[in-house]
Order: C-alpha cells, then sequence, then structure tokens
C-alpha cells in the first residue's frame, strides 16, 4: 500500500523536464504570495490602474515575472501548468478520505482517548522515551492516536497513512535543502489578546478535560499586582480547586512589544529589556514614595501575595494540578514568587529576567510595595541548592549571599536555568507551539498529569547558553562560600584588586548597616527552611521590625539606637498566623469596583481632577461631582469624566493680563489632552482667550467683535454662525438687561437650542452671566 502513494509524487521522474525545472517549479508553486509585501504592493499598484480584478492568466504572468526579475528564476507557464496539471490528478485511493478523518479527528476532546494518555505516558518513560525531541514524541503520539482511532472509531492503515504523509509534505514543502531550519522557526507569541486594564485577567476553560488557560494583559501598566487584581486571581484559583475538570494552569502574559522587533536587520544587535511580565506588587492609588506607604496597607497587600502564593502551591503539591508559567519579560522582585516560585513548570524565555538587586537603568515601577526583604525566600532555595548540588559544575557555595550584595547583576536565561529558579528555557518565537503542545496532552488526569507536560516540555526546549555566574565561581565560593558573618566577606573580597570586588564592597557599603546585616543573616537562616511558609514568616518579620526601626530613627534622628540584630528574627505571632489566610472572598466584595489606576499610573503622573480644573466647578467648595446647578449642554454626559475633562470652558479663567491674543497661554490654563499649547497656532485658534482682557474695545457695529478669533473651519460672516456662538454676548460694552434682578439676561444673548431663558431659573444656571459688567 506504501507504494501506492509514492508511486504519483515518483512520476514525476518521468515527465520530460529536468531536476532542476522541477525544483523551480516546487518554489513557485509553494511561493507565499499572499505573504510576499513586495510582490503584495505591486499587485495593489497594479489593480488600482484598472477597473477589473486581474484574471488568472494574468496573475500567473504577473508572479512569473517577479519571480524572474526578483528571485531571479524563470519559470516556462507552459510547463509549469503541465507539471501543475500531473500534480493536481484526483488521486482514486478509496483510504486518502479516512486519513483526512483521522487528522481532522479531535482527540483534545475526546474523554475516553484523554483517559488512556497515563498509560502511554507511563509506557514511553518506561522505555526511557521521556525527553524525547519535538519530532519523535509527535511520531509517538500519533501512534497512539492510530492505534485508538482505528480500534474504536474506523480501521486504516497506519503504514499507508504515514506514506500519504510524507508524498503530502513532499508536494507542499518547498525545493530549498535548508528549509527544515527556517520552517521550524515556530508560530510566534499567543499573547496578542487586547489590551485591557480594566479586565486585567482572562481565562479560558477546556472543553471537557484539560488546562485552565490564563492570560495577564495588563503591558501598560507593566502587568502590575495590586489588591483587586490579586484577589481576582484567587477567585480563578478557587475554580481550578473545585472542578475536576481541570487537570493544570497554563499561565501566559502579554509583556508587550519591543523595538528589537521592528528593528533594521542590518543594524546592530543590541540587548534592551523592555518587556514585563510583572512590574511587581503596588499600592494601589498611592503616589507616595515607598517610606511614606501607610504600614497598614503595606500588610494587608503582604498578606494578600503571600496567601495567592500559598493557594498556587497548594494547587500543585496537594492537588497535583501542575502550573505551567511562561515568563516571557522582566520580572520584578516584588512579585518574583509568582514568575518563579510556584516550582515544577516555570518556562523561559530569552526576554526573562530577575535582579535580586536591580539596576537604575530599569526604571522602576511607582508605589512599588515596601517590601525591603521581598525575594528573600528564592535566595534561600538558591543557597540551599548551593549545598547539595552535585552536578558537573555545581554552583558555588554561599552563591544565595553574593546575589543578595552583587549590585546591578540581572538574572537572565542561562542563570536562572543554573540557579533553578526555572524549569525550561524556549525561544520566545516558539511560545504557540509550547501552549499548544502542553494543551494537548493536559487532559491527561491527575496524578499523572506532571508527567505528561514535563514529557511535552521537554520536546520543546533548547539551550539557553552559558550561565554568566560560572565565570565568577571560584571567586564566589572563596568570599562568600565559608562566610559566617558580612564582615568576613568584606575581608575576603579584598584580597582581590579588580573591578568585581570594588563593585561589591561598594554596594556594600551603601547600604544602612543594620539591613545590610539582616539580610546577610536572613539568608543564611532561610536557607535551613524547608517550606514557603516558614520562608515567608522569615521574610516578613524582618519586613515589619526593619521598617519600624526605620520610623523610630526618622522620629529620633538625635540618639543611637543600640541595635541587637537577634530581636528582628523574633516571631510575630498573631499577624503571621494570618498570612496565608486573607479573606479574599469577603474583601472583593467591597472593593469590586475599585478603580486600580485612577488616582496614579505606571508613569508616575497623576490625573487631573476636571472638577478642580473649572473654574466654576472648583468655586463649589466640597463638591467632588458636577453640581447640581451646572448647566446642561446637549449631547453631553457629564457622568462622563472625559466630558469634564473636554470642556473647552477651562480655559475662561479671569485672569488679569494682556488682551493680545497671540500671546502665549497663561500660566494657570489647564491642561487639554491632545492639545500642544507650546504650539502659537493652538492658542490663536482657542475662543476663549480672549477672556483674559477685562477691558474691551468699543462697540463694533459688526455682529463678530474686531477682536474675536479666529475658529477653523467656522465662517464667523454667517449671521447664523454668530448667533450660535454663547459667549459673544460676555462682551461687556454691549450688556443690555432685560431685568435688574440677579441672573438677568442680557438682550444680544444668543438663543441656545431647547433653553427657555424667560425662566429665570435658566438664567441662575449659566455660570457664564456673572461675567457680564453690571
Amino acid at each position: 500500500m506504501a507504494t501506492a502513494f509514492s508511486e504519483k509524487y515518483q512520476e514525476q521522474t518521468s515527465l520530460p523536464f529536468t531536476s532542476t525545472e522541477l525544483g523551480a517549479f516546487h518554489r513557485f508553486h509553494a511561493h507565499n504570495w499572499d505573504g510576499d509585501d513586495q510582490f503584495q504592493a505591486g499587485l495593489r499598484t497594479i489593480t488600482q490602474a484598472q477597473a477589473t480584478s486581474p484574471s488568472f492568466s494574468e496573475m500567473l504572468k504577473m508572479k512569473q515575472y517577479y519571480f524572474s526579475t526578483r528571485l531571479d528564476t524563470k519559470i516556462n507557464l507552459d510547463d509549469y501548468l503541465t507539471w501543475r496539471k500531473h500534480l493536481e490528478k484526483p488521486s482514486d485511493d478509496p483510504n486518502v478520505p479516512i486519513f483526512k478523518r483521522f487528522d481532522e479527528y479531535d482527540f483534545d476532546n475526546d474523554l475516553k482517548f484523554q483517559q488512556g494518555l497515563p498509560s502511554i505516558v507511563g509506557q514511553l518513560i518506561k522505555e526511557g522515551k521521556s525527553t524525547l525531541d519535538k519530532a519523535a514524541l509527535q511520531k509517538e503520539m500519533t501512534k497512539a492516536k492510530a492505534f485508538y482511532y482505528a480500534r474504536f472509531i474506523e480501521l486504516f492503515d497506519f503504514p499507508a497513512y504515514l506514506a500519504w504523509k510524507e508524498m503530502e509534505k513532499s508536494q507542499s514543502g518547498p525545493a530549498c535543502p535548508f528549509a527544515h531550519l527556517w520552517q521550524n522557526k515556530g508560530k510566534g507569541s499567543g499573547n496578542d489578546l487586547e489590551e485591557d486594564a480594566q479586565k486585567f485577567l482572562t481565562t479560558t476553560s477546556p472543553v471537557s478535560t484539560g488546562a485552565l488557560r490564563l492570560h495577564v494583559h495588563s503591558p501598560a501598566t507593566k502587568n502590575v499586582w495590586t489588591g483587586v487584581r490579586l484577589a481576582k486571581m484567587s477567585q480563578t484559583l478557587a475554580a481550578v480547586k473545585e472542578e475536576n475538570s481541570i487537570t493544570s494552569i497554563f499561565w501566559t502574559a502579554n509583556s508587550g512589544t519591543s523595538t528589537r522587533d521592528q528593528r533594521d536587520p542590518e543594524s546592530q544587535i543590541v540587548s534592551k529589556d523592555e518587556k514585563w511580565f510583572s512590574g511587581g506588587v503596588v499600592v494601589k492609588g498611592s503616589s507616595e514614595t515607598v517610606s511614606s506607604q501607610d504600614p497598614v496597607k503595606v500588610k494587608e497587600l503582604l498578606r494578600q501575595y503571600y496567601s495567592l502564593m500559598n493557594e498556587l502551591l497548594d494547587i500543585s503539591s496537594k492537588q497535583h494540578k501542575p502550573v505551567v508559567v511562561v515568563v516571557d519579560g522582566m520580572v520584578s522582585l516584588s512579585a518574583a514568587y509568582l514568575a518563579f516560585g510556584s516550582g515544577g513548570q516555570r518556562v523561559i524565555t530569552e526576554n526573562a529576567t530577575l535582579s535580586f538587586t536591580p539596576p537604575e537603568s530599569i526604571e522602576s515601577t511607582p508605589n512599588e510595595l515596601n517590601n525591603p526583604f521581598a525575594g528573600l525566600y528564592l535566595l534561600g532555595r538558591i543557597q540551599s541548592n548551593a549545598k547539595t548540588d552535585t552536578s558537573a559544575r555545581p554552583l558555588p557555595k554561599g552563591v544565595g549571599h553574593y546575589l543578595a550584595f552583587s549590585p546591578d547583576y540581572i538574572l537572565r536565561g542561562p542563570d536562572l536555568r543554573k540557579l533553578g529558579l526555572a524549569d525550561f528555557f524556549v525561544s520566545s518565537s516558539k511560545t504557540k507551539d509550547i501552549e499548544e503542545a502542553v494543551l494537548s496532552v493536559a487532559g491527561c488526569p491527575p496524578p499523572h498529569t506532571t508527567q505528561a507536560i514535563r514529557m511535552a516540555l521537554n520536546a520543546e526546549i533548547v539551550y539557553p547558553g552559558p550561565a554568566k555566574i560560572d565565570v565568577w565561581r571560584s571567586e564566589i565560593q572563596e568570599c562568600f562560600g565559608d562566610a559566617a558573618s558580612l564582615t568576613d566577606v568584606v575581608s575576603n573580597l579584598e584580597k582581590y584588586d579588580n573591578n568585581w570586588s570594588k563593585s561589591i564592597r561598594a554596594y556594600i557599603d551603601s547600604l544602612e548597616p543594620v539591613y545590610a546585616e539582616l539580610l546577610f543573616q536572613g539568608v543564611s537562616k532561610v536557607s535551613e527552611l524547608t517550606s514557603f511558609q516558614e520562608s515567608v514568616r522569615l521574610e516578613y518579620r524582618l519586613a515589619q521590625r526593619y521598617n519600624d526601626y526605620i520610623a523610630s530613627l526618622l522620629e529620633d534622628n538625635e540618639n543611637e539606637f543600640d541595635v541587637h540584630t537577634a530581636t528582628f528574627f523574633e516571631p510575630i505571632e498573631t499577624e503571621e498566623a494570618e498570612l496565608f489566610t486573607f479573606p479574599f472572598a469577603d474583601w472583593i466584595k467591597e472593593h469590586q469596583q475599585d478603580d486600580e489606576f485612577s488616582a496614579a499610573t505606571t508613569d508616575g503622573t497623576e490625573e487631573q481632577d476636571p472638577t478642580k480644573a473649572c473654574p466654576y466647578l472648583a468655586s463649589k467648595a466640597g463638591e467632588s461631582t458636577l453640581p447640581s446647578d451646572h448647566p446642561n449642554i446637549p449631547g453631553v454626559d457629564f457622568s462622563d469624566p472625559e466630558a469634564a475633562k473636554a470642556c473647552p470652558f477651562l480655559s475662561a479663567k479671569n485672569a488679569k493680563g494682556s488682551s493680545d491674543l497671540s500671546s502665549t497661554v497663561p500660566a494657570d490654563h489647564p491642561n487639554i489632552p491632545g492639545v500642544d499649547f507650546s504650539d502659537p497656532e493652538a492658542a490663536k485658534a482657542c475662543p476663549f482667550l480672549s477672556a483674559k482682557n477685562t477691558q474691551e474695545s468699543p462697540a463694533s457695529t459688526s455682529t463678530v467683535p474686531a477682536d474675536h478669533p479666529n475658529i477653523p473651519g467656522v465662517d464667523f460672516s454667517d449671521p447664523e454662525a454668530a448667533k450660535s456662538c454663547p459667549f459673544l454676548s460676555a462682551k461687556m460694552n454691549q450688556t443690555k438687561s432685560v431685568s435688574n434682578g440677579v441672573g438677568a439676561i442680557p438682550a444680544d444673548h444668543p438663543v441656545i437650542p431647547g433653553v427657555d431663558f424667560s425662566n429665570p431659573d435658566a438664567a441662575k444656571a449659566c455660570p457664564f452671566l456673572s461675567a457680564k459688567n453690571a
């Protein structure tokens, strides 16, 4: 049967074409015309010049011309069509429809097949095939699917199917002998969901049994975690615990785009960190410096952060539901546990970074949680791993202390893998392949899910490169390995007269002495602890006691304190008992509608309160919303904050100054988004700057005053245009009162559609009539 499927392809050798011509026909036939930007640009130019779309023969001639001029390959169209006609002969083999049905069968949602996956995975592991490459794993899985399909769906010839697939591949694939180098480039990132800062988290449940896809997408905020976002994540995890159909979690993040992706191919390749997996845990609605954050808010946020991490670890270890985290960007230290603390299935790309001593070159996130000992748990794990590492090139002892005091050290893929902070390294261009591979085996039920997922991930990994930490391996071990105190470290460093040693000593000297000593002792103590909860309790008590210590120094900076570092390590039993039991369900009910970034944005700039910017609204003392007597403007919904921001009357401040309309905008003029007032034309075009001058020119017989500024697109020679302007009545020398009471309407006041000015309340409601010179 296999011969029958190879004959058709082999028949090409009997055609009257050379191997060179056959190769050219293959390349021409398989060329990606839709994705060729140059060809498409030329095609658009041609089609725009003619009324009808090109015919098949015309299109073929265009492609022929392009192929010969751009790709230097001549194609004889008559010969090509003969070859193509032969290639497209319909198959008379009755097995082909069966093969196509097998290819299209939905194995992912076949419960019976998914239940059989554990035995398939177990057999592969038993045969020593747990680390197969991608092609080998796909072949094994195809064999298993074929066995299942032939037994439970319909019989078919598997060897013949393989021969048919090879023939299909040879006909559709390019003739280039190096095609394998670019065909396996990958499918790119699957994280390109539209950014939505208000819907930070998107989840996709499996159709039947499998992984819950969890996607974070707010790159404009650096994917930071607020209390509300942590609470919503906890709600998602609660569903994972309850649903038996969810076997695992696949967690990705839209880390943004990099200018490196759009660089000129001819330009120099420069490493530039621009993508963020997470910019950290931040205090909501605060623009305060780290040192002045509300201690109550800080404690609450730490409880939320630790409680969420504890839930993730419980899902992975107790429920045997693996958590796959794909880190494709920078990770701020305050959120490092979310990326690297869950353990087991941590996938990183070349964009993943972490630093325990963040360099100044990386802009810190405003309002980041004040936790001076953030990451202590990870440092302890690294220090502990170094003691038991028996690999060919083991980690240097004392490496945890080294990372805590090595300035500007950015950990990238090779180091993250070496230190045990990540389990798999893949190219960022293959993240979609990773997702498909994991989801294809995630239906394997616990406790076998982890083995199945690791097998799928092992088939996708690549070598990350050599670890930078190995360069200073012997020096790290000598300076930090046996040091009993920070003083010992400094003494050991003094033996080396090089920049490496000098930079570390300078960094230690720059630290507050008590903090430096606590950090050294903290790494030593946490490396002896075995659980996440024990480690985090130690981290918490150090952070709280040290913050209290700093606060006491600020209150009384005249007296010296006799500091005993041992007291910092004493448990805070009441607070520590609640670290992992935060009541997310009750808390979120009161904070569900919190506007997470209304008070401050990630770049640290505070948004202007429109009610404070408006000169009329600002006079309404104590009112935060629009006052009840604010005039109605047809078509404008003032319940929308954007409407208040866009109000064109904010500039109508009664300023003392020149009446020259070409003068610059006054210093107290409010900012209007999207308008550059450094442009003189912008000032000229503003119809309200004339309100600065309280001394008006003599009355004009013209309908429009001589000093009225020009407004682009408005013809004021048209009397109707002048009538529609509600501000021409503000000419103080033209006021004619129809009443001497409050809210009198001037005779020359224009008509405003929908407003009855015979009603005294209408006049009272207008904030601009007060500008009339009574």
